[in-house]
């Protein structure tokens, strides 16, 4: 059958649709992203607690948590300053939520702090890397742990404080592939788990089959950081990051013919609209031109 080509409508149409997809993302700020900020707010509260014997307000505690992400370390990776402002609004939109809104002076100076540093200027987003740059960041990376991160975030299409959090019983091989459970990340906010599968190049899944002999379940599976992933991934090409992985792996997956549905369960995120920010405009009206086009056969 000869393939119909779309009327200048249905392109138009199509077009459109991706930019409303596009308007809701770029406008959400979902529940499950405020009530994991504010969970993961009143765990540093209660680790602060807990090691110095000092009782934290809410306002309190959420000024130096963001100050910790804002510095970051090898442990922590640093967030921007339009992060952290968001983190601080998301706490107090959580509490507003259950009635004890956060009317802290402290916190509004905070917050006006952030803003003066540029928390409001428009935020880049992450050059989406390519399973090439992936490869050859792998390759050229000396330190092993930093290695099995790379290729776990494209395999995964994961976060990196995703990768970096998981600890060695998160893994566990499967016949054919390895069963990873991602139990702690900022889509899924009660820690119910979502488990997908990766299969790594065999040098690689080697290598990760020693380190999980050597380590007990409750260990710290890669000792890395996003910093270090960021340098090796900029060896390759300037301008990667370390979320380029995620961006780059969602891309690859929309341009293998995967619908936003499928590409969304291996990304995990929340919804189809935070899903498209990651996407380039121009590949999601293409896909859907596509899918359009194949429906008319």
């Amino acid at each position: 059958m000869v393939e119909k080509p779309l009327s200048k409508r249905e392109v138009r149409q199509v077009r459109l649709d991706a930019e409303k997809h596009l308007s809701r993302a770029l406008a959400s700020s979902t529940w499950r992203g405020v009530e994991s900020t504010h969970r993961r707010m009143l765990e540093f509260r209660g680790e602060w607690e807990a090691a110095t014997g000092e009782k934290l307000s809410k306002a309190e505690a959420t000024i130096l948590w963001v100050s910790r992400k804002l510095r970051g370390s090898k442990e922590i990776p640093g967030i921007s300053m339009s992060t952290a402002l968001q983190y601080v609004q998301n706490v107090k939109s959580a509490e507003k939520r259950v009635g004890v809104p956060l009317d802290s002076q402290a916190l509004r100076d905070f917050e006006r702090s952030l803003k003066r540093q540029g928390a409001l200027r428009p935020q880049k987003q992450a050059l989406p890397a390519t399973e090439e740059d992936v490869a050859k960041a792998i390759a050229r990376e000396r330190h092993t742990d930093t290695m099995l991160a790379l290729a776990l975030a494209w395999r995964g299409a994961a976060r990196v404080a995703d990768v970096t959090g998981l600890k060695a019983g998160d893994v566990t091989r499967q016949k054919d592939f390895l069963a990873i459970n991602w139990s702690d990340t900022k889509s899924d906010p009660f820690k119910l788990g979502v488990t997908t599968g990766i299969v790594l190049p065999e040098h690689l899944d080697s290598i990760l089959e020693k380190k999980l002999r050597r380590k007990a379940p409750q260990d710290r599976l890669l000792a890395t950081s996003y910093r270090r992933m960021s340098a090796a991934l900029k060896r390759v090409r300037k301008g990667l990051t370390g979320h380029s992985l995620r961006r780059g792996a969602a891309a690859s997956l929309l341009d293998a013919g995967l619908s936003l549905e499928e590409i969304r369960r291996v990304t995990r995120h929340s919804s189809i609209e935070a899903l498209v920010r990651y996407l380039p405009a121009g590949k999601i009206a293409l896909a859907a031109e596509t899918a359009a086009a194949s429906r008319k056969l």
